[in-house]
């Protein structure tokens, strides 16, 4: 039996109109509210954007963040739940909010009622967003929506292949990955994109930001690509570089088989794969963090 879901990918533009923070903000969740809204209109069941959306643009320091983003929480139940409600669909919302007076990275999940079931706070936050106040999360929570088991990580955790791979093991069948990472080069990139998927059997759906239609992509800007890629790292959709709905319908009951792998035959290739983990083996894993002090790419002859 088939188990059909339809994904958009929602690409925000990347150029935040609004010559202050709270203008940008508020120019931020308009634009969100616009292409949700389309993304409903073409029949997504889950749709997610972009990470921190609202303070996208902002120069946000450890004094301003807080009073900027007291009233994000709200504003997004008050703007995307009637969405999902009118279109049936779940909306993952990436948002730099206080909870309970942290400033958390935090991805909210609403259900296709319009209901709050959870969030994901970031877990591997990155120094300038510890600069501002930035508490990072510490769990991997998995959530069941328009029929699907999904888990979130949002950008710097796909730096670490255990974030995806918690996920899984918490039952995760499709990990979106929303985030603001920039083009360091297309093999680098394209490697992050797919290795989710790759490694875990599951389908991965980056979210980044276009840039503006008028200017071509360069290695440095938001990457864009926006995408959902299947378990074995093909590409259903792909919105390109430039503002963009990457939408397509996957069917989860049709997981990646592969032939001759562990005995002959075709088999379903991600049972075999967490059947054959070592987890007894993997205690370096969990070894207790000796901090190393940064080094300078000047330096980088030090680095050990």
């Amino acid at each position: 039996m088939k188990r059909p879901v339809t994904i958009a990918a929602v690409q925000l533009p990347s150029a935040a109109p609004g010559r202050t923070n709270a203008a940008r903000q508020r120019a931020n969740f308009a634009l969100a509210e616009t292409w949700l809204n389309e993304a409903g209109k073409r029949g997504a069941d889950i749709a997610c954007i972009g990470e921190t959306f609202n303070i996208l643009g902002a120069q946000l320091t450890r004094r301003n963040t807080p009073a900027l983003i007291r009233g994000t929480w709200a504003e997004a139940v008050r703007r995307f739940a009637p969405l999902a409600r009118r279109h049936n669909m779940a909306i993952i919302a990436p948002v730099l909010a206080l909870e309970g007076g942290l400033v958390r990275n935090v991805a909210i999940v609403f259900d296709p009622k319009g209901r709050v079931i959870g969030s994901y706070r970031k877990v591997h936050t990155i120094e300038n967003e510890e600069d501002y106040g930035t508490v990072p999360g510490d769990a991997w929570p998995v959530f069941k929506v328009a029929g699907a088991r999904i888990g979130i990580q949002i950008c710097h955790d796909n730096s670490f292949i255990e974030s995806a791979r918690c996920l899984t093991l918490n039952g995760a069948e499709i990990i979106f990955w929303p985030h603001v990472m920039s083009g360091w080069g297309d093999e680098f990139m394209d490697v992050l994109l797919r290795s989710p998927a790759i490694y875990n059997g599951v389908h991965h759906v980056p979210v980044c930001y276009g840039c503006p239609p008028d200017k071509a992509w360069l290695p440095g800007m938001l990457l864009g690509r926006s995408s959902i890629i299947r378990p074995d790292g093909t590409f259903v959709a792909d919105a390109g570089r430039h503002p963009g709905i990457a939408l397509a319908t996957i069917d989860l009951a049709a997981p990646r088989v592969a032939t001759q792998f562990t005995r002959p035959g075709d088999w379903v290739w991600k049972i075999d794969m967490l059947n054959d983990r070592r987890p007894d083996t993997y205690a370096p894993f969990t070894r207790p963090l000796s901090p190393v002090t940064p080094v300078p790419a000047a330096n980088a002859h030090l680095a050990r």
